[in-house]
């Protein structure tokens, strides 16, 4: 129906343009909004049907005969009327983990609520509803005094979150950066969110909260220098071929000539390797057991670059006995990813790399020499999976030509490889 639309908590809504000669009839409302308080499509689509009858009825009657409540959501009046009473921060979040449970990986689903549970407890209110924006503006300030990783400190055990930040203006321990702050509020506000769809609550406190910016976008992971890439492909697993795993050779060199990131890498079969007209692809779903997407535009197909071709990434895919890939990576709470990326992270310190540089950093890397080559955004994000946030290209793009991306690819620089590679 052209009156229904979902919103992000997965609640159907209702919206009825009125025409200006009909506004009288409704109060001078320019539309007729309702959530219509379900997720089950076929209930919304009844519920809206009766809406619309009584509309229409009013209109034809010329009277006033809708009968059904109007919440006109830009007042907070008619929010507060709607609201259930006597909600407690704890049940709510309870009732939102429940829903997303099914919507996010077990990782994440941790992690959201920990982060929510800790902003709870630092705003110390036993009801939902008198959480307001003064209390999100304030809680957010506290934050920025909240001790890092303080489960992992013994100092801070037995202690509350405010005892905690009490405690460490003496012990002065690192507290959490402005990302981090943004992270636990940005949070905050898609719990409130749903819960305002909900009518738990009237408002969401902390929607929009402004942050100071720290550093550009671009930096917060560093992409690989030529030099750096030099000394990684030039390491004894390079030149001497020595190496435990067949990950260790392959996955760095996979996710410099393919953009891929780590675990869309890790959770590889064998079936996701193949020829199209002519063509050796990679390809990004979750068609098999385990297998995991980050979001919807991870979905995609990458060309195999000339580069992997030569090393014999063919061969060694083709001869594998198991059907997957690596299958010495076993899947985890995670993904596939998690061993690999311990091991990266001890194979980069050993090379000298520190904070900042990663296994992602690749993806960074690739997204970098697109950018210098000036590929266009549209290419290259068909290339590494990114959304394109333009409703002409998410909605009604088809993709690129197989040929067009895999010329792309080709231009990734492969001077990088030490000579035993060449």
């Amino acid at each position: 129906m052209r009156y229904l639309t979902i919103n992000k908590s997965g609640i159907w809504q209702f919206r009825f343009q009125l025409p200006k000669s009909h506004r009288p009839l409704f109060n001078d409302c320019r539309e007729i909004k309702r959530s219509l308080n379900t997720s089950d499509k076929k209930q919304a689509i009844i519920a809206a049907l009766e809406l619309e009858t009584q509309i229409r009825k009013t209109i034809l009657a010329g009277t006033m005969v809708f009968d059904m409540p109007l919440p006109i959501f830009d007042t907070q009046t008619s929010r507060k009327s709607a609201v259930k009473p006597c909600t407690s921060p704890s049940q709510a979040l309870e009732r939102f983990m429940q829903y997303k449970r099914n919507h996010i990986s077990e990782k994440e689903f941790g992690m959201l609520k920990a982060k929510c549970q800790i902003v709870l407890n630092l705003l110390n209110k036993t009801e939902l509803q008198t959480i307001r924006r003064v209390d999100a503006e304030n809680v957010s300030e506290i934050l920025r005094s909240y001790p890092t990783n303080l489960k992992k400190q013994k100092q801070f055990n037995g202690l509350s979150g405010i005892q905690a930040i009490e405690l460490n203006q003496q012990l002065k321990m690192p507290t959490l950066s402005e990302e981090s702050v943004k992270s636990y509020c940005q949070k905050m506000s898609g719990f409130f969110e749903w819960c305002v769809q909900n009518e738990l609550t009237d408002i969401n406190p902390f929607k929009a909260i402004r942050f100071r910016k720290t550093r550009k976008d671009s930096e917060a992971k560093h992409a690989y220098s030529i030099t750096d890439l030099q000394k990684i492909f030039s390491s004894e697993i390079y030149s001497n071929r020595q190496f435990k795993h067949n990950y260790y050779f392959w996955l760095p060199i996979l996710a410099y000539l393919t953009g891929a990131r780590l675990n869309e890498l890790c959770q590889l079969y064998k079936a996701d390797v193949y020829q199209h007209e002519g063509v050796w692809l990679i390809r990004i779903d979750d068609k098999f057991e385990g297998q995991k997407l980050k979001n919807l535009a991870s979905r995609r197909l990458i060309p195999i670059h000339n580069k992997l071709i030569e090393l014999g990434f063919i061969d060694f895919v083709q001869t594998r006995q198991h059907e997957r890939v690596f299958p010495e990576l076993a899947n985890g709470r995670d993904g596939f990813g998690m061993t690999a990326s311990k091991w990266y992270g001890r194979y980069k310190a050993k090379l000298g790399f520190g904070k900042g540089h990663d296994f992602h950093s690749f993806r960074h890397t690739v997204a970098t020499q697109f950018k210098r080559l000036q590929i266009s955004h549209i290419t290259a994000g068909e290339i590494l999976g990114h959304t394109q946030n333009n409703i002409t290209y998410d909605r009604y793009g088809k993709g690129l030509d197989i040929a067009q991306m895999q010329e792309v690819i080709n231009l990734i620089d492969t001077q990088v490889f030490s000579e035993t590679l060449s």
